[in-house]
C-alpha cells in the first residue's frame, strides 16, 4: 500500500529539527536589550513591577506607558509585559525573559499556521502533499528575516501575540465546525484585541474565507451574481461584526485624552500607503531593507512617482487576487489577507512614521499561504522538468534566511550597533541620528556624540528629545547656560513629555536650584504618576532634604570617602569635580595636583585646574594648564573649549 500522507512520529520529527533550526538562529537574540518604544512601556513603567496591577490594566489605560501620548487601550499588552517582569523576578526588567517569552508564542504561532496552511491546501493537493508543504512553510516563517524586525523588538510582541490570536481563531472555526454556533472563535479575537486593535481585522478574512472556500465562487461573480452572495456572507457574521465594532467603540472610549497617533495629515498619509505597501511585498520577497526606524516621509503631491508606482502596484495586486480567485483561490486569499491585515496601519488613519518594518507581520501569513499553494502547484505541474532546481532552490532560500535573520539579530546587540545601521540605512531620519548620539554619549564619547545630535537637530528642528540629549552632553561640558536653553526649548515644543520636565529638574536640581527643580519635577509626575526617573528623583530629593543637605554636600562627601579609601588619580579627579561643583575652586585645583603626583600625564586633571582657574578670574594660570594639557592630550575637547575661552578672555582684559 503507497502511503498518501506523512505519518504522525514524521511529522514530530521534522517539528523537532525545525524548532531546533529556528532556535539556533534566534540564538544570539535572546540578551538583545531594550530598545525604543520598549523604553517607556517597560523600562520607565512601575505600574508593570506589580502583577497585582493587571485588573488596573483593564480599567485605566494610562498604565501601559510612562508617555501620556501614548497611552492606547491595550491592557493585554501590559500583562503580558507584567507577567514576564514577574517570571524574572529581579528589581529592573531583564530582557531575556522578554525574549524567552515572545520566541516561544512564535514558535506556537508557527506551529498553528502549519495546522491553518495545511486545512487550506488539503481542498487542492494530497494529504501528504498539504502536510509536507505545510510543514516547509512553517519553517520558512521561522526562519524568514523580514519576521526578526517584529521578533527582536520587544515591544512588538503586541504585532506577534495579535496574529497568533487571529490564526488561532481560523484553527478553531475550521477545525472545530459545532462551535461555530456558538462563536467561541471570536475568543482568541478579544483577546488579541486587548494586546493590539488590527486584531479585528479577522472578521475582514473571514469574509473573505466564506466567501472563496465555502461559497466557493469568484471575486467577479461576488460583485456580478445576483443571489447577493456579499450580503448573504455578511449576515452569517453579524455576530462577530457587532462584537468587533463594540470592542472599537470600548477601545476609543477608554483611551485617554491625551493619546495621539502621530499625524493628521490624512490624506496625504493616505496616498503614500500603496508604495508602502509596495515595500512590504519586496521584503517579504528580499528581505534587505529592514531597519529599527525608517526615514520615509509621506508624499505631498498627487501625481509623485511614488504615488503612481505605489497604486499601479496596488491596483496590478488587485487584479491578481481577482484572477485567481477563480480557480487558485488560496492565492487570492493570501492577497486579500495582506492588504486586509495592513488596513489599520496603511490607509486612512495617520500614524506618527509613514512605515515601519514590524507592521506586515500581520499581513505576511496571507503571503505564506499564497505562496505555499503558488509553489506547491508550480512544482507538481513541472516537477518532472524542474525537479532539480526546486530540491535545490527550497533548502537554499531557507538557509539563506537563516543566514540573513541571524546577521539580522546581532544588530540589535546594542543602542549603538542597531542606531548606527539606522543612521545608515535611514540617514534623513533625525530620531536615528539622535538615539546613535545617546548611545555614543554613554561610553563616553562626546565629541561623536555632540556630532550626532547636531545632525539630528539639523534634520528635525523641533525634536525634544534631541534637544534634551544635547542639553545633557553640554551640562557635562559646562556649558550650562546652552543646557538650560535646550532644556526649555525641548520643553516648550512637547509640553506633555515626561521626559522634558526629569531632565530639567535633573539639572536643576544638580544646580542647586531646589524649588524651581521641586515645580518641574511634580509637573512632570503630573503627566506620568509612576515615571520611574521621576520617581526616583523625587525620592532622591526628599531623602537628602530630610538629612539637610543638597546634591553637591553628598556628593562631595562620597568622592572624599572614596579618597580616603583609595587614594588613586582617577578618585582624586572625581573628588575635584566635587569641589567645583561646590564652588570650593581652591580645593578643586589642589585635589588635581594631587591627582597629578600620581598620573604626570593626567590631561583630565590639567582641565579641571584650567576650569577652576577660569573660575577665578585668573586668566594666565588658566591658560598655562590649558596649554599643559593640550601638550599631553591635543584631542581633548574639553580642554580646547576651555583654553580658547580662557584665551579670548584674556585678550578682553584692559
Amino acid at each position: 500500500m503507497i502511503e498518501n500522507t506523512l505519518s504522525k512520529p514524521k511529522q514530530l520529527l521534522f517539528f523537532g529539527i525545525a524548532i531546533g533550526i529556528a532556535l539556533v538562529t534566534y540564538s544570539n537574540h535572546f540578551t538583545n536589550p531594550f530598545e525604543f518604544d520598549d523604553n517607556h512601556t517597560i523600562v520607565n513603567n512601575l505600574y508593570i513591577r506589580d502583577i497585582h496591577n493587571i485588573s488596573t490594566f483593564f480599567s485605566d489605560a494610562s498604565t501601559i506607558s510612562s508617555l501620556p501620548a501614548n497611552q492606547a487601550y491595550r491592557p493585554g499588552l501590559t500583562t503580558l509585559n507584567a507577567i514576564d517582569y514577574w517570571i524574572g523576578g529581579e528589581t529592573n526588567p531583564n530582557p531575556l525573559y522578554y525574549h524567552i517569552s515572545i520566541f516561544i508564542s512564535f514558535i506556537v504561532l508557527g506551529l498553528v499556521l502549519f495546522a491553518f496552511v495545511k486545512k487550506i491546501l488539503a481542498h487542492y493537493f494530497t494529504p501528504k502533499t498539504a502536510i509536507t508543504t505545510s510543514l516547509l512553510v512553517t519553517l520558512w516563517f521561522w526562519l524568514h528575516t523580514a519576521n526578526s524586525a517584529t521578533i527582536n523588538y520587544i515591544i512588538q510582541r503586541a504585532d506577534s501575540f495579535s496574529t497568533l490570536m487571529v490564526v488561532s481563531a481560523f484553527c478553531l472555526y475550521l477545525y472545530f465546525p459545532k462551535w461555530q454556533k456558538f462563536y467561541l472563535y471570536m475568543v482568541p479575537v478579544v483577546v488579541g484585541f486587548s494586546v493590539k486593535e488590527p486584531t479585528i481585522m479577522f472578521v475582514g478574512l473571514l469574509i473573505v474565507y466564506k466567501i472563496l472556500f465555502e461559497q466557493k465562487v469568484s471575486l467577479k461573480e461576488v460583485f456580478t451574481s445576483q443571489k447577493g452572495i456579499l450580503l448573504q456572507v455578511i449576515g452569517q457574521c453579524t455576530a462577530p461584526l457587532l462584537l468587533s465594532l463594540v470592542l472599537i467603540v470600548f477601545s476609543r472610549k477608554m483611551t485617554p485624552s491625551l493619546w495621539s497617533s502621530g499625524s493628521s495629515d490624512v490624506l496625504h498619509y493616505a496616498l503614500s500607503q500603496p508604495y508602502v505597501i509596495l515595500h512590504y511585498f519586496n521584503n517579504f520577497i528580499l528581505p534587505a531593507n529592514l531597519v529599527i526606524d525608517s526615514d520615509w516621509t509621506i508624499v505631498t503631491r498627487v501625481f509623485d512617482d511614488r504615488v503612481i508606482i505605489g497604486f499601479a502596484f496596488l491596483f496590478g495586486l488587485l487584479y491578481v487576487a481577482f484572477k485567481t480567485s477563480q480557480n487558485h483561490a488560496p492565492i487570492a486569499f493570501g492577497i486579500l489577507w495582506f492588504l486586509i491585515a495592513l488596513l489599520p496601519t496603511s490607509s486612512f488613519i495617520p500614524l506618527a512614521e509613514v512605515l515601519n518594518d514590524h507592521r506586515p507581520f500581520f499581513g505576511y501569513i496571507g503571503l505564506f499561504i499564497a505562496f505555499a499553494y503558488g509553489i506547491t502547484y508550480l512544482y507538481n505541474r513541472y516537477h518532472s522538468k524542474f525537479k532539480l532546481l526546486f530540491l535545490m532552490g527550497i533548502p537554499l532560500v531557507l538557509v539563506l534566511h537563516a543566514r540573513a535573520t541571524y546577521q539580522h539579530n546581532s544588530k540589535w546587540h546594542s543602542p549603538e550597533s542597531i542606531w548606527k545601521d539606522a543612521t545608515v540605512n535611514a540617514p534623513l531620519n533625525g530620531r536615528a541620528w539622535m538615539n546613535y548620539g545617546l548611545a555614543l554619549m554613554e561610553r563616553g564619547s562626546f565629541t561623536e556624540a555632540e556630532k550626532a545630535f547636531t545632525k539630528a537637530i539639523q534634520l528635525w528642528p523641533e525634536y525634544p528629545y534631541a534637544l534634551i540629549n544635547i542639553a545633557i552632553l553640554k551640562n557635562t561640558q559646562n556649558a550650562y547656560e546652552e543646557a538650560e536653553i535646550h532644556f526649555k526649548k525641548a520643553i516648550a515644543i512637547d509640553p506633555i513629555l515626561p521626559e522634558g520636565y526629569y531632565y530639567y529638574a535633573d539639572f536643576l536640581y544638580r544646580r542647586n536650584r531646589i524649588n524651581e527643580a521641586n515645580q518641574y519635577l511634580e509637573k512632570g509626575l503630573m503627566l506620568s504618576p509612576k515615571h520611574n526617573d521621576l520617581l526616583k528623583l523625587k525620592a532622591t530629593m526628599e531623602q537628602l532634604a530630610s538629612k539637610g543637605g543638597n546634591f553637591y554636600t553628598n556628593e562631595l562627601e562620597k568622592a572624599a570617602a572614596m579618597v580616603k579609601n583609595n587614594p588613586n588619580h582617577e578618585n582624586y579627579l572625581n573628588l575635584s569635580l566635587q569641589y567645583y561643583n561646590n564652588k570650593q575652586f581652591d580645593k578643586c585645583i589642589e585635589a588635581c595636583y594631587n591627582a597629578l603626583q600620581l598620573k604626570p600625564d593626567y590631561d583630565l586633571a590639567y582641565n579641571n585646574i584650567c576650569s577652576a582657574y577660569i573660575e577665578l578670574k585668573n586668566w594666565d594660570k588658566a591658560i598655562e594648564a590649558g596649554k599643559k594639557g593640550i601638550s599631553i592630550n591635543p584631542n581633548n575637547s574639553y580642554l580646547k573649549q576651555n583654553l580658547a575661552y580662557a584665551l579670548q578672555q584674556q585678550k578682553q582684559q584692559p
